[in-house]
């Protein structure tokens, strides 16, 4: 099982979103009939487009997880619960998490970025009409104050995420908030 997961994680990670997409497109769409190919017809459109951006982010969360649960499993604390009884998925669950949780909050900061990368590609590969489709349209028509506009609101938008991400390390680590 271990093996599975971990070749799931490689694979998602090291996939393209647009090849993703691609994929899914052929999958849900095409074979299936289950999503709509292109267009903005409700909820239902937008389930390829989210999947294809989350696969790759999930898998490098779920690999950080992993090495953080096997991490903190191997920590005092856990043969300290070990020792007093508690079942396996309680020191997993209580104990173990909440030190392995620490690495993936830090990576949240950065997954909006990178979701603000994929989208211009997902965009394209969907047919949809977002940011990222507005940002290659001002590029093309030399449109300066609308590329220098989405640019300084996505820094905004990421520098306010990272700045709440380290907040709440204060919540995730009472020692981290001790200390500030």
């Amino acid at each position: 099982m271990r093996a599975l997961s971990r070749a799931v994680e490689f694979c998602s990670i090291s996939t393209p979103n647009f090849w993703i997409g691609i994929l899914l497109l052929a999958a849900f769409s095409f074979h299936l009939g289950w999503f709509p190919v292109i267009g903005d017809d409700g909820p239902a459109a937008l389930v390829l487009p989210c999947a294809a951006l989350a696969l790759p982010i999930a898998g490098v969360l779920a690999q950080v997880t992993r090495e953080g649960l096997e991490r903190a499993l191997d920590q005092p604390f856990a043969l300290t619960a070990r020792a007093r009884g508690a079942t396996e998925h309680r020191i997993r669950v209580r104990h173990a998490l909440r030190h392995a949780a620490l690495p993936v909050l830090t990576l949240s900061g950065w997954v909006l970025g990178e979701l603000l990368a994929g989208t211009v590609v997902v965009e394209t590969v969907f047919a949809r009409q977002g940011l990222g489709h507005v940002v290659v349209a001002a590029v093309r028509g030399r449109d300066f104050p609308v590329v220098t506009g989405v640019v300084v609101l996505s820094a905004l938008v990421f520098s306010l995420i990272n700045i709440a991400v380290d907040l709440l390390y204060g919540l995730a680590d009472p020692r981290i908030g001790a200390a500030a």
